[in-house]
């Protein structure tokens, strides 16, 4: 059998160091015969050589060879290197091990995508090395250094292709070199064409050894370390060019191979003449290596230690790192309780300078910010931090007290800036500066089964750690408890087979994982359904409630409520007891799996609310947010305002912990006021994009509501927002959500036209009202499309009549698509090309093509005053013509459900007028959002985005004279007993697909007997 792996380990009077390696290779998973241990002795003095000969003895896939002694690892791994018999080797050091999977996990991940290198989750239970917990918090399938940040993780103790290290020559200094991993990987890094990480399982373990013997020492030659770092940085040069790259790894060596020897606790440990060796040494390399761009990289304190340093001040250097020895992180838990079967832990974490708590304290002056004068007063000028206050955060990590295994936790994280006026100008302060506290504020929720990379946590302690930092500071502190802070009671969890978890403060927050024969608790149900029944046709409610009773969710699993009125509850404690709320409309249904899909999405990404996509016939569904799940949504970053409807699930301890309740009954807006508050107030929103959770019914009819009523609910909504918001994206995306919705959508279209004078003006007026107050945000409305912008302006400028006949002109305006092919392929997809373009009154719909500057829309049939206005609105961002685009749209007839199909377009502006060609290939297996098409009918769209608008067409009635008018059926691929059938729909003849059982075979009908064919004859006389 081929050898997968050489386990490389260096050994030099190893004695009993060696013991833990050994079990741990014999403990792999990985089949014996798949890998072997080549141990490389370094010319022992002791009886290490005698011990490996009797290992070699005993197991059949250890090797041993022996080796003049040359003082340091480099040599051993070199002659393993060329002895190796493996696709693969792992270099470990004598004194460590390896996890039970890890061979197994590291191979397969690697193989799998030709990785040159694998990186194992490294655990270490001592101080003297950073782990690179970043770039372990996931398995990374393929990266590489211009991917994932790699020039964390320089140690050598990793996996490697060995025809790569042998093809490239990349091999290890020999004799003594600190830092020879770093010599070694750097052109291993930067050569590698595939990296693979695993980070769901710990593989490599530093242990700590009792006499403290460790290969690189904290107190350094002066002489060699600078030669090691030279050669170390002109390997970086070989293998980069000047630029962001080799700055960004400048600054790494920086951080983790100089001014580490320069900072508290190491650089105080020195004495004064060492110490000075040191600091000349180091700075000479500096002087010759690092450029003016690798030091504006650096913030804060660093940057005061770096201006030390470059101005030859190795006293003041000893002084900033005496100050910088208090800095110590403060973290107090706010809360704690158990929610969606984790702990939700809330704390505050502020940097102290002294064992009393004196929190950091900065200076603003102005609009700038500086560092805390007490660090840097007499040493360095004030350092200015205003351009890095965005490097406050913190990160919170599991560590387990006896294996030392670390796992990240995922956190939501804010910072505030908390300021008092200087009160004594005496202590160099001036008038007007401000003491300003940098507070950082977070959210974990501790999960249980799945905080260790996806799996369970191990029995045992676990401690919470927090990771404060900020510019040029990093400290790590334990939560301690706040004021009245109560620990929630211990909790026995679905799913940890009978194992409960208490947690403590003892020395700060601590989680117990341990075994009981406690049963878990009773439990509510897991989804309270609320369907109001006031108005509603029988039959229409009967709908809904024959759509809950087929769930697959088991029914002792949720509940269905009816209330009398259309309002939803008053409040979520008033109405059921689940976990998750969910409001319907009487009439509307769910898909067969949709509460299983949902709360399982809702619950697998810690969601206080969760969106599943919709569908429905003459619906305003939002598909932009349904293209793809989106486990972790934001207003500014997803389409969320595009969904303001209460048909989503919401956690029920979310809505009562923020106090979250309906308005009264009526109100205008009150479904769309209380969901923008809970998407802005939750802490995280789930959205499942896959296939249809929940399907619209037939569209009720409400009664009608003044204009004034609508548009002073809009204003007030406008203002909760702003009072939850900062200006940014995230409100401009409300704001533009309102600017198209409920206020330009309104003034345009043949429902706008039809209206009687009074009541057109009496809308107008009302909206101008919202425009005139000031609280749409002039960024939101500068983003909106050129006919929208014309129309925002004859609006503010009170111009009804010019509004009305832009109205009218907008009616004409459509997309024409033409069909120009359509066949199946070979691989059992079918391929569809097209091309379209918009239409108005006159004709095609175009643009100007200046030299210079952005293009300008060219319409026809408007008045001089209307198409000067359009010329002075460029077209810019996705309206300019450049930027348009074409999509293919499968949507099912019966339920409405659309599902976008990857389509490739060109755009073609010829003459001022605008064409965009696009082909699609549907696959029958995959095209309903990953899922096989259903029987029943398909029909096939094109929508297109092209200079400010979006209009879409069936495909098929207009066709090239080439597509065939036969097209021909094919079996499905995913269900051989159904038929795919393209055909022309009666009487349009647009194109469309239908999904069925082949009809069966036409029975000839028996020929006449005897009787009647006499019968006939008798008849005819």
């Amino acid at each position: 059998m081929a050898v997968r792996v050489t386990v490389v380990v260096p050994t030099y009077n190893s004695g009993p160091l060696i013991k833990p390696l050994v079990e741990s290779m014999l403990r792999q998973t990985m089949p014996p015969g798949e890998f072997e241990v080549l141990f490389v002795d370094d010319g022992s003095t002791d009886n290490t050589p005698a011990q490996l000969a009797a290992l070699v003895a005993e197991h059949p896939n250890f090797r041993f060879t022996e080796i003049p002694n040359s003082g340091w690892p480099g040599k051993p791994r070199n002659v393993a290197i060329e002895l190796a018999r493996g696709e693969y080797v792992q270099f470990i050091d004598h004194d460590d091990l390896l996890g039970d999977e890890a061979l197994r996990r590291m191979y397969d991940l690697g193989h799998a995508n030709r990785s040159d290198i694998v990186i194992g989750k490294v655990v270490s239970n001592f101080r003297l090395r950073g782990i690179p917990h970043a770039l372990m918090s996931r398995t990374r399938e393929s990266c590489t250094f211009e991917t994932a940040p790699l020039h964390d993780s320089l140690t050598v103790h990793k996996m490697y292709r060995t025809a790569f290290l042998r093809e490239q020559e990349i091999r290890f200094p020999v004799g003594h070199f600190v830092g020879e991993d770093l010599l070694f990987m750097v052109p291993a890094v930067f050569r590698a064409a595939s990296v693979s990480v695993v980070g769901d399982y710990p593989c490599y373990y530093y242990l700590e050894r009792e006499d403290g013997g460790h290969t690189t020492p904290d107190h350094l030659d002066p002489v060699s370390y600078s030669a090691n770092l030279r050669q170390i940085f002109d390997a970086l040069r070989a293998e980069t060019g000047p630029g962001p790259m080799r700055d960004k790894w400048l600054r790494r060596f920086w951080r983790a191979d100089m001014v580490k020897y320069l900072s508290e606790p190491i650089f105080p440990t020195y004495g004064p003449e060492q110490r000075g060796a040191l600091f000349r040494a180091l700075r000479e390399v500096a002087e010759e290596y690092l450029t003016e761009e690798v030091y504006e990289g650096l913030a804060g304190l660093e940057r005061a230690r770096a201006d030390l340093v470059r101005t030859d001040r190795p006293d003041a250097l000893l002084e900033l790192t005496g100050r910088a020895a208090g800095l110590d992180a403060d973290v107090r838990l706010t809360s704690a309780e158990w929610r969606r079967g984790r702990l939700l832990t809330r704390f505050e974490a502020r940097f102290a300078t002294d064992g009393e708590g004196t929190p950091l304290t900065l200076l603003r002056r102005g609009d700038r910010y500086f560092l805390d004068p007490s660090l840097t007063d007499g040493l360095v000028g004030p350092v200015d931090l205003t351009d890095d206050l965005k490097l406050f955060r913190a990160d919170v990590s599991l560590r387990h007290r006896d294996t030392s295994v670390v796992w990240l936790l995922p956190r939501e994280i804010s910072v505030s800036f908390e300021e008092e006026p200087v009160r004594d100008t005496r202590a160099g302060h001036q008038d007007g500066d401000v003491l300003v506290r940098p507070v950082v504020r977070g959210t974990v929720a501790v999960d249980p089964a799945r905080a260790a990379g996806g799996g369970p946590l191990d029995e045992g302690a676990w401690e919470v750690h927090v990771r404060l930092m900020g510019p040029g500071l990093n400290r790590f502190g334990r939560p301690e408890a706040g004021p009245d802070l109560v620990l929630p009671a211990p909790a026995v969890l679905e799913g940890l087979g009978g194992l409960e978890v208490a947690g403590s403060l003892e020395d700060g927050l601590t989680l117990t994982v341990r075994t009981t024969d406690t049963p878990p608790g009773p439990r509510p149900p897991k989804v309270t359904v609320v369907v109001p029944t006031e108005g509603a046709e029988p039959a229409a409610v009967q709908d809904t409630l024959d759509s809950l009773t087929a769930q697959t969710l088991p029914a002792a699993e949720f509940e269905v409520l009816q209330v009398p009125r259309a309002a939803r509850p008053d409040g979520p404690g008033e109405h059921g007891t689940g976990e998750y709320l969910l409001y319907m409309g009487a009439g509307d249904r769910l898909a067969a799996d949709a509460l299983e899909r949902l709360y399982g999405y809702g619950v697998e990404h810690d969601a206080d609310i969760v969106v599943g996509r919709m569908a429905g016939k003459d619906r305003a569904v939002p598909r932009e947010l349904f293209v793809r799940d989106r486990p972790r949504a934001t207003f500014a970053k997803d389409p969320l305002a595009d969904s303001l409807t209460a048909n989503k699930l919401f956690h029920r301890a979310f809505l009562a912990e923020h106090g979250l309740r309906f308005p009264a009954a009526g109100l205008p807006l009150g479904e769309q006021a209380f969901t923008a508050e809970a998407s802005l107030r939750a802490g995280r929103t789930a959205v499942l994009g896959g296939e249809v959770c929940y399907h619209y019914g037939p569209k009720p009819e409400t009664p009608a509501v003044p204009h004034a009523d609508v548009y002073r609910a809009l204003r007030a909504l406008v203002g909760t927002v702003e009072g939850l918001t900062e200006p940014g994206g995230t409100r401009d995306r409300l704001h533009r959500r309102w600017l198209r919705v409920e206020l330009l959508d309104q003034l345009t279209g043949k429902r706008f036209l039809e209206r009687d004078e009074d009541d057109r003006r009496a809308l107008f007026d009302a909206i101008r009202d919202v425009f005139l107050d000031g609280g749409i945000s002039d960024t939101a409305i500068a983003a909106l499309t050129a006919p929208r912008r014309v129309a925002v302006g004859l609006v503010t400028d009170n111009r009804l009549d010019d509004l009305v006949a832009l109205a009218r002109w907008e009616t004409s305006v459509a997309c024409r698509a033409r069909l120009d092919a359509v066949s199946w392929q070979d691989d059992g997809t079918l391929r569809t090309a097209f091309t379209a373009e918009l239409l108005a009154t006159e004709g095609p719909l175009g643009a100007t093509s200046p030299a210079e500057g952005p293009a300008a829309l060219v319409p026809s049939g408007l008045s001089d005053d209307l198409v000067a206005r359009f010329a002075r609105e460029p077209l810019t961002g996705g309206a300019a013509p450049d930027a348009a685009s074409a999509v293919l749209v499968l949507r099912e007839r019966a339920g409405g459900a659309e599902y976008r199909l990857t389509t490739d377009t060109t755009v073609h502006p010829t003459d001022g007028t605008l064409t965009v060609g696009g082909s699609a290939s549907l696959d029958p297996a995959t095209a309903a959002g990953g899922a096989p098409l259903r029987d029943g009918a398909w029909d096939l769209y094109v929508r297109l985005t092209a200079l400010g608008w979006t209009k879409t067409a069936k495909l098929g009635s207009y066709r090239a004279p080439e597509v065939a008018e036969e097209l021909t059926p094919v079996p499905h691929p995913a269900t051989p007993d159904r038929l795919v059938t393209p055909y022309w729909t009666n009487p349009h003849r647009d194109l469309a697909l239908r999904v069925a059982a082949p009809p069966a075979p036409k029975v000839p009908a028996p020929a006449p007997g005897l009787l009647n064919r006499l019968g006939r004859r008798l008849r005819r006389g």
